[in-house]
């Protein structure tokens, strides 16, 4: 009769498994010692029952504060269902249930709220109603199938831990000669022991009643009652002190398991669950015991090695907790008792340093033996003293568990009855993924792998249950194999990644693929009067491109420019910028984006390294010092297009000679540098051009749709937004710097432009939806694709982008600069249960999920993402030792020489053959679509004099918004300000890469071993100064604060607060000033915002537009305040 609700979670693997592992001479040493302890041991005092009620032990406890945090679980109802052939006397297992119900008072027990704190009330025994159900006059199918039903209805029942009562029971007549009895109940009064002791007990009623005798059972000495008062009081005298002190230095920065799900995860854990069969044969087993034997140690201890293996190899964690249920019968007393005991062991395991199966089995060991030692304190403790977060699920600490059921359980045993079990399925599980396994009669070992519904499918555990089973055995075979080489999957699984799963292209269409200006070129001879780019009244034609290219294109070759040089571009955005580029390109050298509005510091850096001795720019833009390292750098020409245009205008109209192919270089892109300096990625046209292929696939771009160029040339998607849209005879929608920063601007344009494309980072695309989301939609606006890429996209912007603009088809695009900009892409459904996948490769493109030793991983195991075929680019820019790091052979290339790019991506394949994404395995991140090195801002604020020790790291604020966050010690007594910190950046750092918030402490936390301890640090925010506050004066800055408290992640705002230094960026600097437009009608600038910067300037800044506009701006803030404040049924009234 055992709880198939309870699989793993109440079984002893501790000292009678320790005993079968040791010499006899140690367990007769061991059985002595016990002996002896045993005489010695004091008896649980009974406590006074007066009617009150009395304290739950700390298991009782968290199971109810569980039941409070999800009323009507069923995670915790323990059901049972045995069969009975032969004559059954009903009335007879009636009183025997009674009985069982009378002798364990927590039985007839249930649970009262004492302000928060929960209390057991016992009651009166009292008979159990026990239905019984005639199915006899249905056929055997029918009948068979009301058993199923009803059991399954059984655990769908909730309890009641308030009314109680919390065991219940069912017996169903199927014939004269057939019943089947359900019983169950509430794991806050039994467990798997329990189970047990029911089995045993009723089997000596039931034969007494049977027989007309009465219970020869004795009285029982304790209850769990007093079991409970006696367990606090050890806890709180201080008895387990030491043991106490163990868990807490054991369970320090305890990791967190994160298997990567099929499902997102939900914010509120539910009980919903499956499982699958797992079967280990007896000749598996008896290798287990073998190599258990030869190490002094268990069957358990081998297994949970093994286990470890899997979580390590899905995971690509190297330490975990797993849980282990003991029975925590320790004590004589509570030996018989019905209860809920059963106590759960972190096991902390650690698989760094590669160790073998047979090193990772005596650590096993080691583990459990000091935790078997160390077994009296309530895992609920542990917990408190773990300090970990409580608030992500309903099991902290622990997220999956291993049992193995192997200590004999009393059967069963009715006079004149055949008694078996039912084997069925419960629908609930208390963990991530639990492994459950019980001995067989043949010496092997079977179970389930349970696993919760809300995270997995079925055929992943399936997986998981398969790559258990064949790690083991090659572990058993050769202990000494590394765990990284066990084998989690079969050649041809493996052969299959390769070929089907990584895209099947190779390198060879790159080489025929055409330059990008020469796809342009195409499309100018298919359709020369077609609009190739619209940038407010100014239309260029293809023809007219063209031509302004060719001349362009005549006049860098007349001075001096060849093919593999650098020429730099640093323009406002205009029709120039599209010009330019071609140019660039037709005269045979490649282009490097020199962004006018990033810090002089780093263009000038950027400059140098790519040895530009030209840079196209405009008088309006045109600083030479911008692009000068140094007074003695050698200098680059700065040469404005709008000062020489009429000299270039003197050039040829006609294309120049084709001086480049395929192979040569087409543009580099500076992108964070983890050395603290930006680093050049450069490609080539041919890869570069089979990429743009591709995505025109995906976008299916005609000759009929307007493409908006949002994106800064110093971004990669700029290269599709430009080149991708003339290859597919397009038209490039440029917008003005104010247009792509201002939400109304930018749907005005998307509107009487006819934008039909989209491409760019997420928040972009955000912060537009989220504005018309407010201001009624977005009627009139004609997307037909939309293309985002750069960062994960937010979870709400799928849906509401097809709510505004219905019909639109939303793709994630994903990639690197490094590798031709794009390598995968994935049509986004409205929902989707795994959240936006990367989805599939284009075209030629190779990808490869690539464990610790470059061999392929199943679906499901994660791993390093590659890119190989024709993705990676040439490599980085004047940096052969990182190139040669990153850039590798490819041992899986159709054709020889091939290469694939190391992106430093952690992804797994699905078993759909779709790419997941699941996150960085280095310190790199995307801010706003941005890839950041944070070692780069480190390596800068490491230059400011009062800066000793930096750390800069991305979280997430309040509003679900990723953010950076600086961390310095002060250089002696020099304590530098947040302001000095972030003008230090901002003068050699885009404004993606300068922190939000900063924080200066007097010391770095450290983890034992001496690394940085970053989940230590104190949360952003933590430090501010509340003397810093200074409250709104007036309607006016009143409405301001409230605005702002909309978007910045800050308890309190002041009208003398930065917004910046509060964590404002450029994105939300437009939608505050959106807003106060809104609401105020008054025509705020963003420039005049960022010249603000603070409350009390902003509202000054209102007044004097006000002024202009003849609008009182206190005024219509007070009636705007006074609206806000009333009820719509106020509101309705007053109009």
């Amino acid at each position: 009769m055992t709880g198939a609700g309870q699989h793993g979670a109440d079984v002893d693997t501790d000292l009678d498994a320790v005993l079968r592992g040791l010499s006899p001479e140690k367990r007769r040493l061991v059985a002595a010692e016990l002996a002896r302890r045993a005489a010695v041991a004091s008896a649980i005092p009974v406590t006074a029952r007066t009617g009150d009620p009395l304290p739950c032990s700390y298991a009782q406890e968290r199971l109810w504060y569980l039941e409070q945090t999800d009323p009507g679980s069923i995670a915790y109802v323990v059901p049972a269902a045995v069969r009975f052939t032969g004559v059954l006397q009903v009335e007879a297992l009636r009183r025997s249930l009674d009985e069982i119900v009378r002798r364990h008072e927590v039985l007839r027990t249930t649970f009262t709220d004492r302000g928060g704190v929960p209390g057991q009330l016992v009651h009166d025994a009292e008979p159990l109603t026990i239905p019984l159900v005639d199915l006899s006059d249905r056929s055997a199918e029918a009948a068979e199938a009301e058993v199923r039903e009803r059991y399954q209805q059984e655990v769908r029942l909730p309890f009641d831990l308030a009314a109680g009562p919390l065991i219940r029971a069912c017996v169903l007549k199927v014939s004269d000669t057939e019943h089947v009895l359900l019983l169950s109940t509430h794991h806050i009064v039994s467990d798997g022991w329990s189970i047990g002791v029911l089995q045993q007990e009723l089997t000596t009623l039931y034969q007494a009643y049977v027989a007309g005798e009465e219970s020869p059972l004795p009285e029982l000495p304790v209850q769990y009652a007093d079991f409970a008062v006696w367990q606090r009081g050890r806890v709180n005298d201080g008895e387990l002190d030491e043991q106490v002190s163990y868990w807490r230095d054991h369970l320090a920065f305890a990791p967190v398991l994160e298997l990567p799900t099929d499902k997102l995860r939900p914010a509120a854990r539910s009980s919903a669950g499956e499982s699958v069969p797992l079967r280990l044969g007896a000749d598996t087993v008896r290798a287990v015991e073998k190599l258990a034997e030869g190490e002094q140690a268990t069957q358990f201890m081998v297994l949970l090695a093994a286990y470890t293996v899997l979580l390590r190899r899905w995971s690509g964690q190297q330490e975990m907790i797993i849980g282990s249920p003991i029975a925590n019968r320790g004590h004589v007393d509570i030996e018989p008792l019905v209860g809920f005991f059963v106590n759960t062991l972190p096991l902390r395991m650690d698989t760094s340093g590669d160790p073998s199966f047979r090193e990772l089995v005596r650590a096993a060991r080691a583990e459990c033996l000091a935790a078997y030692a160390h077994q009296d304190v309530p895992f609920e403790r542990m917990v408190a003293e773990s300090g970990v977060d409580r608030s992500a699920g309903s099991i902290p600490l622990v997220q999956t568990l291993l049992a193995l059921r192997n200590v004999p359980m009393a059967r069963l045993r009715l006079p004149g009855l055949q008694v078996s079990e039912l084997d069925l399925r419960t629908e609930s599980t208390k963990f991530d993924l639990t492994l459950d396994l019980v001995p067989t009669t043949d010496g092997g070992l079977d179970g389930r792998a349970e696993f919760s519904s809300d995270l997995f499918e079925a055929d992943t555990v399936r997986r998981m249950v398969a790559a258990f089973e064949l790690l083991l055995a090659a572990g058993l075979a050769d202990p000494e194999t590394p765990v990284s080489r066990l084998p989690i999957a079969g050649p041809g699984e493996l052969a299959e990644m390769i070929d089907v799963a990584s895209g099947g292209g190779s390198a060879e269409p790159a080489k025929t693929a055409g330059t990008l200006h020469g796809l342009f070129e195409r499309q100018v001879d298919l359709a020369p009067d077609a609009e190739a780019v619209a940038f407010g009244e100014e239309v260029l034609t293809y023809r007219e491109l063209d031509e302004r290219a060719n001349r362009l294109a005549w006049f860098l070759r007349a001075e001096g420019v060849r093919p593999e040089q650098l020429v730099g571009i640093s323009l406002p955005r205009s029709e120039l910028m599209i010009v330019a580029v071609l140019g660039i390109l037709k005269a045979g050298a490649g282009y490097v984006p020199l962004d006018p509005n990033y810090p002089r510091r780093r263009v000038a850096y950027m400059a140098e390294d790519a040895g530009a001795a030209l840079v196209l720019t405009h008088s309006s833009v045109a600083d030479p010092e911008r692009v000068r390292t140094s007074d003695d750098a050698e200098d680059t020409r700065l040469v404005c297009l709008d000062v020489e245009a009429d000299r270039i205008a003197g050039y040829p109209a006609e294309r120049p000679p084709a001086v480049v192919a395929e192979p040569n270089l087409a543009y580099v892109i500076y992108t964070s540098g983890s050395t603290g300096r930006p680093k050049g990625s450069a490609n080539e046209h041919g890869r570069v051009a089979n990429t743009l292929n591709g995505v025109n696939g995906a976008y299916a771009l005609t000759p009929a749709d307007r493409m908006l160029a949002i994106s800064s040339l110093n971004y990669d998607m700029s290269v599709y937004e430009v080149f991708g849209t003339l290859a597919a005879g397009a038209t490039i929608v440029v917008p003005s710097d104010i247009e792509t920063t201002d939400p109304e601007q930018l749907l005005e344009l998307l509107r009487t432009m006819r934008v039909t494309a989209w491409s760019s980072a997420p928040a972009l695309l955000d912060m537009l939806v989220n504005h018309a989301y407010r201001r009624g939609g977005m009627d009139g606006v004609v997307l037909r694709a939309v293309g985002l890429g750069g960062d994960r996209m937010p979870p709400a912007l799928p849906g509401r982008l097809a709510e505004l603009v219905p019909g639109v088809r939303l793709l994630n695009l994903a990639g690197m600069t490094e590798a031709s900009y794009c390598s995968t892409f994935h049509p986004v459904a409205e929902r989707s249960p795994a959240g936006v996948l990367w989805g599939r490769s284009l075209p030629n493109h190779r990808l490869y999920v690539l464990d610790e030793h470059g061999e392929p991983t199943p679906p499901g195991v994660a791993g390093e993402l590659f890119i190989g075929g024709a993705g990676p680019g040439r490599g980085y820019w004047h940096q052969p030792s990182l190139t040669a790091q990153r850039f590798l052979p490819d041992p899986y290339s159709p054709e020889p020489g091939g290469r694939m790019y190391a992106t430093g991506d952690h992804a797994r394949f699905l078993a759909s053959g779709d790419l997941d994404f699941l996150g960085r395995l280095d310190l790199q991140v995307k801010i706003r679509g941005f890839r950041i090195e944070l070692g780069e801002i480190e390596n800068v604020l490491s230059g400011h004099p009062s800066v000793t020790e930096p750390v800069v790291v991305a979280y997430t604020d309040a509003v679900g918004e990723r953010r950076l966050a600086a961390y310095v010690t002060p250089n002696g007594d020099n304590r530098p300000t947040a302001a000095e910190l972030r003008a230090h950046l901002s003068d050699r750092l885009p404004d993606h890469m300068v922190p939000s918030a900063y924080l200066v402490l007097d010391k770095l936390p450290l983890l034992p071993s001496g690394k940085l301890n970053r989940a230590a640090l104190p949360a952003p925010g933590a430090d501010r100064p509340e003397t810093s506050y200074t409250a709104p004066a007036g309607a006016l800055e009143q409405l301001l604060v409230d605005v702002w408290s909309e978007l910045l992640p800050v308890p309190r705002i002041g009208t003398t607060d930065d917004f910046f230094e509060l964590g404002g960026h450029s994105l939300l600097a437009t939608q505050a000033v959106s807003r106060v437009r809104e609401l105020l009608r008054v025509k705020l600038d963003i420039p005049g915002f960022l010249a603000a910067r603070t409350v009390r300037a902003v509202a000054t800044y209102l007044r004097e537009l006000g002024t202009v506009e003849g609008i009182d701006a206190d005024a219509v803030a007070e009636l705007v305040l006074e609206v806000s404040a009333m009820s719509d049924e106020e509101v309705r009234d007053r109009l």
